[in-house]
């Protein structure tokens, strides 16, 4: 079975239609940069740090050991209950309600890492002044609400959020989406180039008539198109 194109075919079509792909690729990247002044917005990323300290001064090592261990089982459940309505309440009010709970949810995100007893609370907007204030009035609202919910007062704020002169936006990220214009635009041109000379009908080589079924009598080459010098000093002489 024949394939639709060989390889020969599919250089001859890059070769034929390489400055319809340059262009598509020139254009995907002034695409992106359009995109990346006029749409995308910079977004700005602040972390707090929360410390769950031990809840009492027990000298036993064993008792010391034993109560890390439950501090950090209990990480995951605060986790959940920093992003909770009752803790995120709180934090838009402390904000005069420039933000809903809903809002407030989707700009947070909590983290910890692997046996560590510090929590993490990132806030992300596209003022690093207003990420920095979500990140801490979330801890603070974690840190008043803990005590009456968890019935333990093992919370303390480790690092606060102060956003700095060369804060720089975590996204989005200039040279992705200058690449990912330039991979569509090239991807762009080459579909158009195999789609021009698949929608093409007329016949190219001899084995396209022989598909047909009708017998090829004869082939007729390309004549040059220049002419010649006496041709050329004839015509001069008939004009004068």
């Amino acid at each position: 079975m024949d394939t639709l194109f060989s390889m020969k075919d599919v250089v001859t079509i890059l070769k034929k239609s390489i400055i319809w792909i340059v262009s598509f690729a020139i254009g995907g990247v002034l695409a992106a940069v359009l995109a990346l002044y006029f749409f995308l917005t910079p977004q700005f990323s602040m972390n707090t740090q929360i410390l769950v300290s031990q809840t009492s001064q027990n000298e036993n090592a064993i008792s010391q050991n034993a109560e890390v261990q439950a501090n950090l089982q209990l990480v995951n459940t605060y986790r959940v209950l920093i992003k909770s309505p009752r803790v995120l309440s709180e934090v838009e009010k402390n904000m005069n309600e420039d933000y809903s709970v809903s809002e407030l949810t989707s700009k947070i995100e909590v983290s910890t890492e692997q046996d560590s007893q510090v929590i993490n609370v990132t806030a992300t907007d596209k003022d690093p002044e207003i990420a920095a204030e979500i990140a801490n009035e979330t801890a603070k609202a974690f840190q008043k609400v803990t005590p009456t919910v968890m019935k333990v007062d093992n919370i303390n704020i480790l690092a606060e959020a102060k956003p700095a002169a060369d804060t720089t936006s975590v996204s989005p990220k200039p040279a992705l989406i200058v690449m990912i214009g330039l991979f569509g635009g090239v991807l762009l041109g080459v579909v158009i180039a195999f789609m021009r000379n698949l929608l093409n009908n007329t016949f190219k080589e001899d084995k396209d008539i022989e598909n047909l079924g009708v017998p090829m009598l004869g082939a007729i080459g390309k004549l040059p198109s220049y002419k010649s010098a006496e041709v050329k000093g004839t015509g001069e002489k008939h004009e004068k």
